[in-house]
């Protein structure tokens, strides 16, 4: 039988900072928020992430919006 698909750990999936604002409306109109809202965490949480989002918080995001947000992914090898 087989399994429904989920959480796949062999792929990498990286989301960049901007686009997962920009998913949610954008800088300046309260797309911080939105995103910090969704991921249950703190508007400066998300204000000291790099240039992509931490590497859990992408799989969260990533599954959260439906695969939706824009995103990178690999299959590991």
């Amino acid at each position: 039988s087989h399994k429904k698909p989920s959480l796949d750990y062999s792929m990498q999936i990286k989301i960049k900072t901007e686009d997962a604002i920009n998913y949610f409306g954008g800088r300046g109109s309260g797309g911080v928020t939105a995103l910090a809202e969704k991921l249950d965490i703190t508007h400066g949480a998300v204000s000291q992430w790099g240039e992509y989002l931490p590497k859990n918080t992408a799989y969260t995001l990533y599954f959260k919006t439906n695969c939706q947000v824009k995103a990178e992914i690999t299959k590991a090898a």
